[in-house]
């Protein structure tokens, strides 16, 4: 028989360790100095003071579960009662305990991890790829061990973030590039695959899957793949989209500032479009969008941030544009953008295809072209931005 001194945190936890190794039929009681009215029993057993708890149970161990602190108030106590406690453990000991089991339970889980204690805080397990040590995390083992199938999944899924995952958008229609020769961050989603017939390859990922607009490739044009990318979020500081042919030129200084997270957005190098960005793109025949689009387009702005409504309308009359939809940015960042571009391009669509107007191929991805220059530069001193160029690829 065994009585557990102790009430909180770490009593609860040392009955589940206990519990965990065979040994729930022996905890016949919990026992404190004074019950003042805390409840008659804890954890499904009887709670009590301890002399109750002696006279009740004569002949069981007693094992301290509490606070180091209270300690040696209560191995006084016991003493006058003619006890000696068989275990003494604390907030220190309990953690070490559950840190051994969450590391058996980790290594033989997860053999590609790296498991320990902490070297800088003792209540702390400290995971790691193996593959990739700098990439680690720290979990605290009190309450979190034993872990569930759920939880080491978890711990797998953020071991596995990237550092940057950019999808590269490509389509069935359009010239043949050479997928050879990738950089790791780099991943090629077809676009609107919800019309491909075709047998599917594991190299590419395919932008039908889940929550998607894939059949309204021929309006949004690489679009599609960015709002797959916004829905599916992959585990990555960064997220970012290019074209099949058009690459980012990432340098390492570039990339050494993300591992540093000392930059916030990368969008390509700004581009000079005269007479201004709004007649380039909505008055000349270099784009499918036009008045209307551009109109519909500032109206819908407006229920969502009036403010940036405000400011499109002065800063698209100037030269300046992000071109071809191309971008990396935080996370958190490039989900909010999502949110607001899509909110505005799904707005155009419902509207026109609720007045019977059809549009041409390829127009919210052009208005999309202005909502990204926008977005960016309404945000321009909140957040630190950089510049990228883009090569062109040759098709094979």
């Amino acid at each position: 028989m065994l009585i557990l001194y102790g009430r909180g945190l770490i009593a609860e936890e040392y009955c589940r360790y206990l519990e965990a190794r065979g040994r729930e039929t022996e905890i016949v009681a919990f026992a404190v100095t004074k019950l003042d009215g805390q409840g008659e029993t804890y954890c499904g057993r009887p709670c009590m003071e301890i002399q109750e708890a002696l006279a009740r149970y004569p002949g069981a161990d007693v094992h301290l579960a509490l606070q180091e602190k209270h300690h040696h108030e209560v191995i006084s106590l016991l003493k006058d009662l003619g006890i000696v406690p068989k275990e003494i453990i604390g907030l220190h000991r309990m953690t070490e305990l559950l840190g051994e089991q969450g590391i058996k339970e980790i290594s033989a889980a997860c053999p590609d991890l790296t498991v320990r204690r902490s070297p800088h805080d003792y209540s702390m397990l400290e995971i790691a790829d193996k593959g990739y040590p700098g990439k680690k995390f720290t979990f605290y083992p009190m309450t979190q061990v034993p872990l569930s199938k759920e939880d080491l999944g978890h711990i797998r899924e953020y071991l596995q973030e990237e550092e940057l995952y950019v999808a590269m958008a490509t389509s069935r229609k359009d010239a043949r590039v050479s997928l050879e020769n990738l950089p790791g961050f780099v991943h090629p989603v077809l676009g609107g695959a919800a019309g491909y017939e075709g047998p599917r390859s594991g190299e590419m990922e395919y932008d039908d899957e889940g929550d998607n607009i894939s059949g309204y490739n021929h309006l949004y044009s690489e679009l599609t793949v960015a709002y797959w990318l916004w829905q599916k979020a992959p585990r990555a500081k960064y997220l970012g989209l290019c074209h099949y042919r058009r690459h980012f030129v990432l340098t390492e200084e570039w990339k050494e500032a993300m591992a540093g997270e000392r930059v916030d957005v990368l969008l390509t190098t700004p581009r000079l479009t005269f007479p201004n960005v709004h007649t380039f793109f909505a008055g000349l025949p270099v784009t499918t969008m036009d008045e209307m689009d551009y109109e519909n387009m500032l109206r819908l702005m407006e229920q969502e941030d009036s403010g940036m409504a405000r400011f499109s309308r002065d800063f698209l009359e100037e030269q300046i544009h992000f071109p071809n939809n191309m971008l990396i940015a935080k996370r958190e960042i490039y989900l909010d953008y999502c949110r607001f571009m899509f909110a505005v391009l799904r707005g155009m669509q419902e509207k026109y295809e609720a007045e019977g107007i059809e549009r041409p191929d390829r127009y919210l991805g052009h208005v999309g072209e202005l909502l990204t220059t926008v977005y960016f530069a309404y945000h321009r001193e909140k957040w630190r931005t950089g510049y990228l160029d883009y090569r062109l690829l040759n098709e094979i």
